[in-house]
């Protein structure tokens, strides 16, 4: 019995949306909330179990946003932050690839990863 209302308060929380929390130095101040909440969002979908750090978010030409996030490895190590960009308009959100994830143009997925690395170097690299 105890078990069955344990889990019937577990369940409804369990369907919640997970979000990144912060923005961890407080780069967002001069952003619109909304689009804060968007790129949290992201990132959180993405990188959830990996307790992923956003920083050093800033505007971009088009309404995007550039930031970072680091996530932790498999032992729970941060690997180091990795830019990213999101056009909150769309909820299209890029990470930017490992040199590596490059070296094989023929590779799955590897016009995708091209795409986000030249959206980043346009809009986020001064």
């Amino acid at each position: 019995m105890l078990l069955s209302a344990m889990l019937s308060l577990a369940l409804p929380v369990s369907g919640l949306p997970v979000r990144a929390q912060v923005v961890e130095d407080g780069s967002d101040a001069g952003l619109a909330k909304a689009a804060i909440r968007t790129v949290l969002d992201l990132v959180a979908e993405r990188f959830a179990a990996l307790d992923p750090k956003v920083s050093a978010l800033r505007r971009a030409e088009g309404g995007w946003i550039c930031g970072s996030v680091n996530v932790k490895n498999r032992e729970g190590l941060y690997l180091g932050e990795r830019g990213f960009v999101v056009d909150p308009a769309t909820r299209f959100f890029g990470r930017v690839p490992d040199g590596p994830e490059l070296l094989n143009p023929r590779a799955a997925g590897f016009a995708e990863m091209e795409r986000i690395r030249e959206a980043y170097f346009r809009r986020c690299l001064d």
